[in-house]
């Protein structure tokens, strides 16, 4: 039985020959097949790791030592390709293609890094699937190790990359991160709010800065002023790099502020000369007819802090820019930090609006620049608010659900109750006002909701006059709830009449009339009628007398005859 060393070994020369094979995938399928029948499969695992970490290790080698080596023609693009497809394939780890890259990067200059890094981004498809990084379902984003491999990948390489020189490059790779992981990522947020505290601010001492300054310039009172200035507009970083440290305590605001003034009064005194002006206006002339509403292509360097410097630096549009941005953006911090007793709301105020007087003032264009970082801080509120609330995913997702089968009849919408009201108006009334006015309004016209019957009466009569011309599947004697209203006011006031019920309400309404059925009714009494059913027998007229008429003897034939 072979040791594991001897498996590795073996691995190490297979997986070699598999890069330069016709079909390296099924040879590699083989081959972890092969080393299943001999170990288990944790360890093939590993065995096929260290294989392919000690071919890169080859690989890195021949690009180190030969310039004339590139990496098409070490192998690199075909070990990649057959990492990608081995681990899709569940045969090798799944952060093998970001871990080769990784491992080659690490020991190659930056010209051999941004070569490689084209081979990434031309793979992105196959780089960022849901095997390698899963996407961003709006509920939970999982880790995996190759989603740390491309971080641990990515951040190295922006650590090594120069800001100033390697700009595109460092793009480049914020630009696949931005692709590769979900909005909602939080691995790049700085959710705690730490500051860089290393980035420190150093400059001269005052001995070093009197040896800088010419023995023949100023007197010795004026020099120990400019050193006073000097110290303060360098030292006032300090505040910057930690914000936290201004409202500590009392001393340190007093502070702060004293050293705030003097650097914003050293702005004020030094106002801009034509000459200082020259290099903006021919930059900006350069950058607008190029494109008028395009970027102007500046980019923000760390100042030097040389004495010799300091007094062209006060009248540099450019730094005076950059220095009240500082304090614009501090000043913004401050909205969400408690201050120190001393500290007053007023007074962060009046100090914003002294920078912002000094920023509009600024060449060459100050005053778009105000307000598009006005607009830019207010917007910050968001993303700070945003952090504040633990990062909740803001980005919307279709909901999951299940197909609905279309039904035979349309769903009808469920009928809304209404809601009662918890309070009487009758009740309430009943409390708060008296019986007599009360009583009134029970008895008002506003409280009779009763029909007369005349009304019943002159929708049957309507219904029967030619001249209308309704037709008589429209009389209200088809109107079952018309009949029933019509009967019971005739049960109050026309009682002689409701022996004529039987043959139907329209009968009834017809002897109330004093008309014989299928008479023309000319268009004179109010009232609609209906019957529960058409009549069909003739009815003999009948006269409304003062007494009841005597009960109806009934023909054989079915008819009513009245004596």
């Amino acid at each position: 039985m072979p040791t594991l060393l001897q498996l590795a070994s073996k691995a190490e020369i297979e997986f070699h020959a598999l890069t330069r094979s016709k079909e390296p995938l099924r040879q590699l399928k083989q081959l972890h097949e092969d080393l299943l029948t001999q170990c288990d499969k944790d360890q093939v695992f590993n065995l096929l790791e260290v294989a392919t970490q000690k071919l890169v290790e080859k690989l890195s080698w021949a690009l180190h030592n030969d310039n004339s080596m590139t990496p098409a023609s070490v192998g690199i693009p075909e070990l990649l390709d057959l990492c990608i497809a081995g681990a899709t394939d569940n045969i090798l780890l799944n952060h093998a293609p970001y871990k080769i890259l990784e491992d080659l990067m690490d020991g190659q200059t930056i010209v051999t890094c941004e070569k490689l890094w084209e081979l990434l981004e031309t793979r992105k498809g196959q780089l960022t699937a849901a095997n390698f990084i899963p996407p961003y379902d709006g509920k939970s984003a999982k880790t995996t190790k190759a989603s740390l491999c491309l971080l641990r990948l990515s951040n190295t390489l922006l650590r090594r990359l120069s800001k100033t020189h390697n700009t595109v490059f460092c793009g480049r790779i914020l630009t696949f991160l931005s692709f590769a992981f979900a909005l909602s990522e939080r691995s790049a947020l700085n959710v705690t709010g730490r500051s860089n505290v290393s980035n420190v601010t150093v400059f001269e001492d005052e001995i070093t800065f009197l040896e800088n300054t010419p023995s023949d310039d100023t007197s010795d009172g004026a020099k120990a002023a400019d050193y006073a200035l000097y110290k303060t507009f360098w030292a006032i970083q300090r505040y910057f790099r930690q914000p936290n440290l201004a409202t500590e305590r009392d001393t340190e605001w007093a502070t702060f502020t004293t050293e705030l003034n003097a650097v914003l009064g050293a702005f004020e005194s030094h106002s801009f000369s034509p000459k200082d002006l020259d290099p903006t206006r021919d930059d900006n002339a350069v950058s607008v007819g190029k494109d008028e509403n395009g970027p102007s292509g500046f980019f923000q360097t760390k100042y030097l802090t040389n004495s010799r410097l300091f007094h062209l630096q006060l009248r540099d549009p450019v730094l005076r820019e950059c220095m009240l941005t500082q304090f614009l953006i501090f000043f913004r911090h401050l909205e969400t930090t408690k201050l120190p007793p001393t500290a007053t709301v007023s007074q962060v105020k009046a100090l914003t609006s002294r920078v912002l007087s000094l920023l509009k003032k600024t060449p060459s264009d100050g005053k778009r620049f105000s307000e598009m970082l006005v607009q830019v801080l207010d917007r910050e509120n968001n993303w700070t608010q945003w952090k504040q609330d633990k990062c909740k995913p803001y980005e919307r997702f279709p909901d999951d659900q299940a197909p609905v089968e279309p039904s035979a009849a349309p769903v009808e919408p469920p009928v809304k109750k209404r809601k009662q009201s918890m309070t009487d108006p009758l009740l309430e009334s009943l409390v708060h006002e008296d019986t007599e006015s009360l009583l009134s309004k029970i008895q008002g016209p506003s409280r009779k909701t009763e029909v007369p019957v005349e009304e019943f009466v002159q929708r049957f009569e309507e219904a029967r006059d030619p001249e209308n011309g309704i037709e008589r599947e429209y009389w209200p004697d088809n109107d079952k709830m018309v009949c029933w209203r019509t009967m019971r006011g005739c049960m109050r006031t026309k009682l002689n009449f409701m022996d004529k019920i039987i043959q139907g309400t329209g009968t009834m309404v017809e002897a109330i009339l004093g008309v014989h059925q299928g008479d023309v009714i000319p268009a004179s009494s109010p009232a609609p009628s209906n019957s529960d059913e058409p009549a069909t027998a003739p009815a003999s007229p009948v006269e409304a007398p003062d007494t009841v008429d005597e009960p109806a003897k009934e023909s054989p034939e079915g008819e009513e005859e009245t004596e």
